[in-house]
């Protein structure tokens, strides 16, 4: 970092290099004329993107022959008062930098300037586009899989970071020329945790501090969330009649409640209840499974795991009884999963890693162990309780992090302060850094989507009140029949 400094205000940051290279081979110090950066990251996403807007003076665009096949050097940050901004604190695409794959359309600001913007990505993104794998792997930890093809010299050659949880899978597996991201994902979901009690929700995702295989389970179990935001009056001064630095850097701009829950929906996608019938036709055999999410709440990890407010034994499920005499997930037959399986010696995909005089300790493809439960979690994600929140910018923030959110209570019902459904701590679903230049001041904003999948206390289970009623009438209508009244026309 060339420009250091205290931090100032909240949404201060330092745009300290951003160099544009060519095809031509010229190196383009474009620092001065950036307008605004934005930074997309999203824990079900494999890369991230963005976009840079400029004001072009000199007619950039023509003379360097900008074709959307350049690099970006970027490097952006939250002031602070040490000199060493690392890629743990800052933004910091110096040694990789981003790739170029699209010139945005032009726009004249006056007689002297225009303005245009260019979309990036990473380079590991524009490279999955170019190769394939095709290769096998001979029974070794999932994780191993995927250094190799991310490290892989004829594959992803990526030297980012890699954050990984173990796996406690050993597979024996063929890539059948397949993209690289596609064989990641695709043994991130057969994939189980070594460390949370076989948890089946791996994700493979990118942000600005490298990339991350880990699970649903990994990412809320967090003591301390990584930042606390609260409603607070805005530029809030402290004892001494200056602004307080750190209240600002914790207020909440403004959110929106961004989901609400749909039984039908989610009972269709499987996450209250399930079925899987397994068919081995090897052994003329067949097993079902039934996945009940009350029953499984609690062998989950849930981002109240570590919590002020009492117990994380909430779901989002009550647990009443229904007029049938069952609970909503207590329906394995809402959904109906079913595959076909060889589960001979001669089979080393489906070879039991426990079966005496096999070679090697391949596991099975364990589809009765992740399916059903990968689904439900997903599912729970995608109906959890969604706050859209805008919040001051800081670059230690990544997608997968878990912080906390305090939302004022707007209604007299109760005398808290905050309000008891919407605080608690929620996980970064997807995040968006949004850095602006503007005169002479700059300013720096994330927009956060943020997912609670659990509720600070257990919903109400005595059950609806008033039964289904109804008449059982059944009357067969007449050949010609009219209602009294009907008008002939």
């Amino acid at each position: 970092m060339t420009e250091t400094s205290a931090i100032q205000y909240a949404n201060e940051f330092i745009l300290d290099e951003c160099k544009l290279y060519t095809v031509g081979g010229l190196e383009l110090d474009l620092k001065e004329l950036v307008v605004e950066v934005n930074i997309y990251e999203d824990i079900f996403s494999n890369s991230i993107t963005g976009d840079i807007s400029f004001v072009d003076t000199n007619n950039i665009l023509g003379n360097a022959k900008i074709v959307g096949q350049e690099k970006l050097s970027l490097r952006l940050a939250t002031p602070d008062s040490s000199d060493n901004y690392d890629r743990k604190n800052s933004i910091d695409f110096t040694e990789t930098p981003f790739h170029i794959y699209k010139v945005g359309s032009s726009n004249v600001i006056n007689d002297n300037a225009q303005g245009f913007s260019l979309s990036f990505t990473t380079g590991e993104l524009v490279r999955n586009g170019h190769i394939r794998v095709s290769q096998s792997f001979k029974g070794e930890p999932v994780e191993d899989m995927i250094k190799k093809v991310i490290r892989g010299e004829e594959l992803l050659k990526s030297k980012k970071e890699l954050f990984y949880e173990p796996t406690k899978n050993n597979y024996k597996l063929v890539a059948p020329n397949m993209r690289p991201f596609d064989f990641i994902n695709m043994v991130a979901r057969i994939s189980q945790s070594n460390l949370y009690d076989g948890s089946t929700t791996y994700l493979f995702y990118e942000t600005v501090k490298g990339y991350y295989f880990r699970t649903l389970d990994s990412m809320m179990d967090r003591k301390n969330p990584r930042m606390i935001y609260r409603e607070t009056t805005p530029n809030t001064l402290n004892d001494q009649g200056v602004q307080d630095l750190v209240a600002n850097l914790q207020n909440i701009y403004q959110y929106s409640i961004a989901s609400s829950t749909d039984t039908l929906t989610n009972q269709r996608a499987g996450m209250y209840a399930s079925k899987y019938l397994e068919l081995d036709f090897y052994n003329k055999e067949f097993k079902t499974y039934d996945y009940d999410y009350l029953k499984e709440y609690e062998k989950n990890i849930h981002v109240d795991e570590h919590n002020k407010y009492g117990s994380s034994n909430a779901p989002v499920l009550s647990e009443a009884i229904d007029d049938y005499g069952y609970k909503l997930s207590q329906y394995p037959d809402s959904v109906f999963h079913m595959q076909s399986i060889d589960k001979s010696a001669d089979n080393p995909l489906m070879t039991p890693m426990h079966l005496e005089g096999s070679e090697k300790p391949y596991n099975q493809m364990n589809t009765e162990y992740w399916l059903q439960s990968r689904k439900s979690r997903f599912s729970q994600i995608s109906s959890a309780l969604t706050l859209q929140v805008e919040v001051p910018g800081s670059t230690a923030i990544q997608a997968g992090d878990l912080i906390g959110l305090e939302i004022l209570n707007r209604t007299n019902v109760t005398d808290e302060q905050y309000d008891e459904t919407l605080t608690g701590r929620y996980l970064v679903k997807r995040l968006h850094h949004v850095f602006t230049k503007g005169g002479k001041q700059v300013k720096h904003t994330i927009h956060m989507e943020c997912i609670r999948d659990t509720l600070q206390t257990a919903l109400p289970s005595t059950g609806a009140t008033l039964a289904d009623g109804g008449s059982s009438i059944e009357e067969e209508i007449p050949l010609g029949s009219a209602d009294p009244g009907d008008v002939l026309f």
